[in-house]
C-alpha cells in the first residue's frame, strides 16, 4: 500500500483525530444514558402516578443552577438542590391544581425540568446528572492541574523547556478555569467574581497562544503581542465592572474576538511551521481543530436535553491535552534520537582523535628517542674527545718525542682504559640506584687494587629505593672516584681504600673516599703545579654536577674526599 504524503496524509491526521475523539464521545455518551427515561415522571403529567405509588417518593429537577422550591397540590412544599433527589411528604388538605418551580436567586433555566416518583428512580437520575455535570468537571479539574504539575516538576530532566513550561501552565489554567465556571459563583459569592472567572478564561486564551508560539519557533515579539491582548481585555472588563455595565452584554464579543484571534493566529503559526516541520504541524492543528468542533457541536449541533447531556467540550481538554502531551513525547524521542546519534558521532569523532594523538604520540616518542639517541652520540663523542681521545693524543705526542719510559706509557694506557669502562659502566648503569652503580664500580676497581695489594672497601646506608643518577652525572663521578683512587695509588702509599655512600641534606647523597695514606696538607698544596691536573680538576666536575667537595687530610693521618652530590641536575627540582 503506497504510503500518504503531501495534503493525503494531512487530511488522513485530520480526520483520524476527528474519528477518535467523536468516538470516544459517543461510547462515553452511550455508557452514560439510562436504561429507561423518566417522561412517565415529568411535571405535570406524573401527578396521577403519585397518588398510587406505594414506594417512598421523591421529586429532582435536572437543570438546576441553584436551590428551587417544587410545590404540588396534596405534597408538602420541597427544596430541590442542583443533582440532588429530595423526599415527598403527603400534605393534610390539597390547595389548588397547579404545580410550580420557583428558584431562590435567579429565575429557573428554560432546561429545568422537575419530576416526582419513586425516591430511587429519583436518586439515580440525580446521581447520573451529578455524575455528568460535576464529577466529570471534578475528573477534568484534577486530570489538567495533575498534568500541568507534573509538567512543571520534570521541568528539570528536560533543561527547563519553555515549551514544557508554557503547557504546564496552560493545563493548570484550563483547570482552574473549569472549576471557576461550574463551582466559583456558587463557592466565591462575591462582586468581583465575574472578573476573576472572566480574566481567568482570558488568561488560559493568552497561555494557549504562548503555547503555540512555542511550539512554531519561540517569537519574543509575538509573545509580548498575546499577553498585550490579555492586559486589554482585563482592562475591559475591569473598567466594566466600574462602570456597573453587565457583563453578559461585553463577554460574547469579548469571546467571539479572543476565539478569533486565538484561531488566526494558531493557523498562521503552524503554516509558519509547516515549512520546517509539517508533521508536527498538521499534528497540532488536527488538535486543535477537534477542540474547536467540540466548542462547536456545543454550540449549534447539542440538541435540546430531556435530561442533562455531556457537553462534548468537556471532554475535549482532556483528550486534547493527552494529544498534545503526545506530541511533545514524541517531539522528545526525536530529540533523545538526534541527540544519541550526535552523541555516536562524537564518540566516533574522538576514538579518531585519539587514534589520531596515538599515532602523533608514538610518532613524537620516536623522535624524541632518535633525538636523545643523537644526543647521547654527540655526549659520547665528546666525552671520548675530551677524555680518552686527549689522553691518547698527548700521549702519542709524548711517545714521538721519547719523553715517556715505559712505566709511564703503561699508565697512561690504563688510564684510557679506566675511562673507556667509566664510560660503559655510566651507560649501562644511569638512572639505576646509585648504591648499585657505585657496587658494580666497586667490583671493577677491586682486582687492579689488590693487584698493588690495597684493599677496597663498600659501605652504602642510603634508603631503599636508593635515588639515581643519569648517564652523563654519573659518569663525573665515575671520573672523580677514579681522580681519587689515582691519587692515593701515585702519592698516598695507603693499603686500605674505603668508599661510602651515606644521605645528605636537602636530599643529596654523600659520597666518601678515604685512605689510610700519609696524607698531606691541603692548604699547602692549593695552588701548586699538580693541583690542575688533580684537585683543581676534581673542583671543576663537582662544580658542573651542582654539587659541593671538601678534602680532610694531615700528614701521617690519612686523607679522606666527601662530595655532596644532588640527586637531580643543577637548576632543576625535584
Amino acid at each position: 500500500m503506497p504510503r500518504l504524503a503531501g495534503w493525503r496524509r494531512a487530511l488522513a491526521i485530520i480526520l483520524g483525530a476527528q474519528l477518535l475523539f467523536w468516538c470516544a464521545y459517543a461510547l462515553i455518551i452511550t455508557g452514560l444514558q439510562p436504561a429507561g427515561t423518566l417522561e412517565e415522571y415529568r411535571l405535570p403529567a406524573a401527578r396521577a402516578l403519585l397518588a398510587s405509588e406505594p414506594a417512598e417518593v421523591g421529586a429532582y429537577a435536572s437543570e438546576l443552577l441553584g436551590p428551587a422550591i417544587l410545590r404540588i397540590p396534596g405534597w408538602q412544599p420541597v427544596v430541590l438542590h442542583p443533582a440532588q433527589a429530595s423526599l415527598l411528604s403527603r400534605a393534610e388538605t390539597s390547595a389548588g391544581n397547579g404545580w410550580s418551580l420557583t428558584c431562590w436567586e435567579d429565575p429557573c433555566p428554560e432546561a429545568a425540568t422537575a419530576y416526582a416518583g419513586p425516591f430511587d428512580r429519583m436518586d439515580k437520575a440525580a446521581g447520573r446528572e451529578k455524575f455528568q455535570r460535576f464529577d466529570m468537571v471534578w475528573l477534568v479539574v484534577a486530570t489538567e492541574l495533575m498534568m500541568g504539575a507534573a509538567l512543571l516538576v520534570l521541568l528539570p530532566v528536560n533543561r527547563f523547556s519553555r515549551l514544557q513550561c508554557i503547557t504546564g501552565l496552560l493545563l493548570i489554567s484550563v483547570g482552574i478555569d473549569a472549576w471557576l465556571t461550574t463551582f466559583g459563583a456558587e463557592s466565591l459569592p462575591y462582586v468581583w467574581f465575574p472578573l476573576l472567572r472572566y480574566g481567568m478564561e482570558y488568561l488560559m486564551l493568552t497561555a494557549a497562544a504562548l503555547a503555540v508560539n512555542a511550539f512554531a519557533d519561540w517569537r519574543p515579539r509575538e509573545a509580548w503581542a498575546a499577553c498585550g491582548c490579555f492586559v486589554v481585555a482585563f482592562a475591559i472588563l475591569l473598567g466594566a465592572m466600574v462602570a456597573g455595565v453587565g457583563f453578559a452584554t461585553i463577554v460574547p464579543w469579548l469571546d467571539g474576538t479572543a476565539l478569533t484571534l486565538l484561531l488566526g493566529y494558531g493557523v498562521l503559526a503552524l503554516l509558519r511551521m509547516g515549512r520546517t516541520a509539517p508533521g508536527p504541524a498538521i499534528r497540532v492543528l488536527a488538535i486543535l481543530l477537534v477542540a474547536l468542533a467540540s466548542i462547536g457541536f456545543d454550540l449549534f449541533l447539542l440538541p435540546p436535553p430531556t435530561g442533562f447531556a455531556l457537553q462534548a467540550s468537556v471532554l475535549a481538554p482532556p483528550l486534547t491535552m493527552f494529544g498534545i502531551l503526545f506530541e511533545i513525547g514524541l517531539q522528545g524521542h526525536r530529540l533523545n534520537q538526534e541527540a544519541e546519534e550526535a552523541r555516536s558521532d562524537l564518540e566516533r569523532q574522538v576514538l579518531e582523535q585519539d587514534a589520531s594523538l596515538l599515532r602523533s604520540s608514538r610518532l613524537l616518542r620516536h623522535q624524541e628517542r632518535l633525538i636523545a639517541i643523537d644526543a647521547e652520540r654527540q655526549r659520547l663523542l665528546r666525552d671520548m674527545h675530551d677524555g680518552v681521545g686527549g689522553v691518547l693524543t698527548h700521549l702519542l705526542l709524548d711517545v714521538r718525542e721519547n719523553r715517556l719510559t715505559s712505566r709511564e706509557i703503561e699508565q697512561g694506557l690504563q688510564s684510557s682504559v679506566d675511562d673507556l669502562r667509566n664510560m660503559a659502566s655510566a651507560i649501562d648503569a644511569g638512572n639505576e640506584p646509585i648504591d648499585e652503580a657505585l657496587a658494580m664500580f666497586r667490583e671493577r676497581m677491586a682486582g687492579r687494587l689488590a693487584r698493588s695489594g690495597i684493599t677496597l672497601d663498600y659501605r652504602c646506608t642510603l634508603p631503599t629505593p636508593a635515588p639515581s643518577l643519569d648517564a652523563r652525572r654519573l659518569l663525573s663521578l665515575y671520573r672523580l672516584l677514579q681522580e681519587g683512587i689515582a691519587n692515593s695509588l701515585r702519592h698516598a702509599s695507603a693499603t686500605r681504600i674505603e668508599l661510602a655512600v651515606n644521605p645528605g641534606d636537602d636530599g643529596a647523597i654523600l659520597v666518601i673516599l678515604s685512605d689510610d695514606g700519609m696524607g698531606f696538607e691541603p692548604e699547602r698544596a692549593s695552588g701548586a703545579v699538580g693541583e690542575g691536573r688533580g684537585l683543581a680538576n676534581m673542583r671543576r666536575r663537582v662544580d658542573q654536577m651542582g654539587g659541593r667537595i671538601a678534602i680532610e687530610s694531615a700528614p701521617g693521618r690519612g686523607t679522606q674526599l666527601t662530595l655532596a652530590i644532588p640527586t637531580h641536575p643543577a637548576g632543576r627540582k625535584a
